[in-house]
């Protein structure tokens, strides 16, 4: 028995180090680090809780907050679309449609592509000067609504939204599509024979075979949205702009902690306290809705 649990533990041991170093030990440091004030050189100096009230109540709290529902503005539309939408194409791509083989690659394609590549096409494809996005208005005669997309506060955050929407939801339609070729061809014959049309086999079938996957995305997108940078960043910049438009709780760290173009702030301290709230925000939740999901699962 003592040779088996050794064994187990000698297969184990080099995860939980790798797990404990670069997981464990940041989380706790950052926990730490945001009781201090910090500029990265030199002495820390104990704050206490003072991080926490600025960023809450203090003269950071509308910086804060501002991004804070830039980040819930970004999971609301990602849960239509990366949800709604993957799940309408899935069904299409599964089904008996012409190509389907060339289209269901062709959706993943923007998965594989690294975000800076992706900030770097669309910000040429949105120029407001000769981008190809509004010279197609102009050409199909909606020249009216060509604008500066990423220039202005009224566009750019949904401007950025869609951007990681079109390269992330190939995912989505690939998880939503092994879900449905999953359920047993049976229940689809079963469905025609009693001459059930396609809405009703969508809404009847395949939509309530495919909630425990869409509840599963959700918690993911929930995670992930709360933690966006790298579109914002590379779009935008670090600064979020214009004015501060497209900004995210990500961005908001990164000027904190490491400082940027235009800002003069860099207190890792200040930094850490962001992210705590970040974990406090995200982690919770995410683990209670888990927990219920698991529990309706279980039919307790």
């Amino acid at each position: 028995m003592k040779t088996k649990v050794s064994h187990i533990l000698l297969f184990v041991l080099p995860a939980l180090i790798f797990y404990t170093l670069f997981v464990v030990y940041p989380i706790g440091y950052s926990f730490n680090l945001s009781f201090f004030s910090w500029a990265g050189v030199g002495e820390k100096t104990f704050v206490g809780f003072e991080n926490f009230k600025n960023i809450l109540f203090g003269n950071f709290s509308e910086e804060f907050f501002n991004a804070l529902w830039h980040s819930i503005y970004f999971f609301i539309m990602n849960s239509i679309f990366e949800l709604g939408l993957a799940f309408f194409i899935a069904v299409a791509l599964t089904s008996k449609i012409w190509g389907r083989r060339f289209f269901q690659t062709v959706v993943y394609l923007p998965n594989v592509i690294s975000m800076v590549l992706v900030g770097f096409i669309w910000s040429m494809l949105l120029n407001p000067q000769w981008g190809l996005i509004n010279s197609f208005l102009e050409l199909i005669g909606l020249g009216n609504l060509a604008q500066p997309w990423l220039g202005q506060k009224e566009t750019a955050l949904t401007t950025v939204v869609m951007v990681n929407i079109w390269r992330n939801i190939g995912f989505y339609i690939l998880v939503f599509m092994a879900a449905i070729l999953n359920i047993p061809k049976d229940l689809f014959d079963a469905a025609y024979i009693d001459g059930a049309k396609n809405r009703k086999i969508i809404t009847r079938i395949i939509f309530p075979l495919t909630v425990p996957t869409m509840q599963t995305l959700a918690i993911l997108i929930f995670i992930w949205s709360f933690n966006i940078f790298d579109v914002v960043y590379a779009l935008t910049g670090v600064q979020a702009g214009p004015f501060r438009s497209t900004d995210v709780l990500g961005t908001v760290f990164y000027r904190t902690a490491f400082g940027g173009l235009g800002s003069s702030r860099q207190d890792y301290g200040l930094g850490a306290a962001i992210v705590v709230i970040i974990f406090i925000l995200v982690i919770p939740l995410s683990m209670v809705y888990a927990n219920v999901l698991d529990k309706r699962s279980r039919g307790l």
